[in-house]
């Protein structure tokens, strides 16, 4: 079975290399929540000082290596996450649950 990436999924691997964090927030709902590093960002104004933290902290890109639907309609992709940072690169899995054609959570995990 093929799964389908929803078009906000390949926006938000397209800007994860982009400075425009603007269009990044605009990928997620209002009330979206990111788990990331043990923590957990909140509604777009924590999104949006998460991504700033990162694309300041790191130099880094992101490349889906595979996707998967899990029961309930979540999409896991799994990602090569290089750059310049301790343990370059890692496999991460990016797990997406959308609401209204956005990203309602994202949960990132080795």
């Amino acid at each position: 079975m093929t799964v389908t990436v929803p078009d906000v999924i390949v926006r938000y691997y397209q800007l994860t290399g982009e400075p425009d964090i603007d269009a990044f927030v605009s990928c997620f709902t209002d009330d979206a929540i990111v788990a990331d590093e043990d923590r957990t960002y909140e509604g777009p104004a924590a999104i949006r000082a998460w991504r700033e933290r990162t694309a300041a902290e790191f130099d880094y890109k992101s490349v889906p290596e595979a996707v998967e639907e899990e029961a309930g309609g979540n999409l896991v992709v799994t990602t090569i996450v290089s750059g310049m940072f301790p343990g370059s690169p890692v496999r991460l899995r990016h797990r997406f649950t959308l609401r209204d054609d956005l990203i309602g959570a994202l949960d990132i995990r080795p």
